[in-house]
């Protein structure tokens, strides 16, 4: 791997240890590129190659078109068993938040979709079948968007419980309405990669190109080990920890 300009690795240096030092507390925003180019005496290409650096130590955040603020908080645990963990009236990755004493906020669409070969395969659905499709964008209020988070559901469900279609599908979410009409969780499984994120996600997600994502597939079982749903998750990895628990004591 090449290392970095000795200019941009100097800038890096002086501007982390302002931070650890306090100069730039958490929750501030750095100075603008052409301020930091001008104290530094380089040019603002340097000065980017510096701040990315800084974002890559986890140290600050980059917001495209705003500028460049200092982290001050640990990204969220999630804690496995906070799929299913009801607290208040929310579950998942709303419960981890809250639970770590931090308040969550969630964008949401919902929307009629066809099976593709991928989706079709994680739901045991015919391709080109008709699923729900409810997508989310999700995060801790004051900081930027920690993941997408998307749930296909097959359509004979959509049937049975019509507030699928609705954006709150009220408390406990969908495993609460699966579970009134018979279809309690009983197995999830899940496989987790880890990418450099696509441009839209780049967007969405406000993360530079050179951050990685993990990418996750889960679905769970009914008591009876049919499919009940399957999520697709797209996770800033330094803004969520996924914590799993094995063994027949977990």
């Amino acid at each position: 791997m090449p290392r970095p300009p000795a200019k941009a690795q100097t800038i890096t240096n002086a501007l982390a240890a302002k931070i650890v030092d306090g100069a730039y507390p958490a929750g501030t925003w750095l100075p603008s590129e052409r301020e930091i180019a001008s104290e530094y005496s380089v040019d603002r290409s340097t000065v980017r190659r510096a701040l990315n650096l800084l974002a890559t130590r986890g140290l600050v955040t980059i917001h495209r078109s705003a500028g460049t603020q200092v982290r001050g908080t640990e990204p969220v645990r999630r804690d496995a068993a906070d799929i299913t963990r009801q607290v208040g009236s929310w579950r998942g990755f709303a419960a981890s938040a809250l639970q770590a004493g931090r308040e969550p906020f969630t964008r949401a669409t919902v929307r009629e979709v066809q099976a593709d070969a991928t989706l079709a395969r994680w739901l045991g659905a015919p391709t080109g079948s008709r699923v729900l499709e409810r997508s989310r964008v999700q995060g801790l209020v004051g900081d930027p968007p920690t993941q997408t988070s998307t749930t296909y559901v097959n359509w004979e469900f959509v049937e049975k419980i019509p507030r699928l279609l609705d954006v709150d599908t009220g408390p406990g979410g969908i495993y609460s309405r699966l579970e009134e009409i018979g279809h309690s969780v009983g197995i999830f499984e899940e496989s987790v990669t880890c990418r450099m994120p696509r441009d839209d996600e780049q967007t969405v997600l406000e993360v530079g190109a050179d951050q990685p994502v993990l990418t996750l597939w889960r679905r769970a079982y009914d008591q009876t080990g049919r499919i009940i749903e399957a999520t697709h998750r797209i996770v800033v990895g330094d803004r969520h920890e996924l914590l799993y628990r094995y063994g027949p004591g977990a």
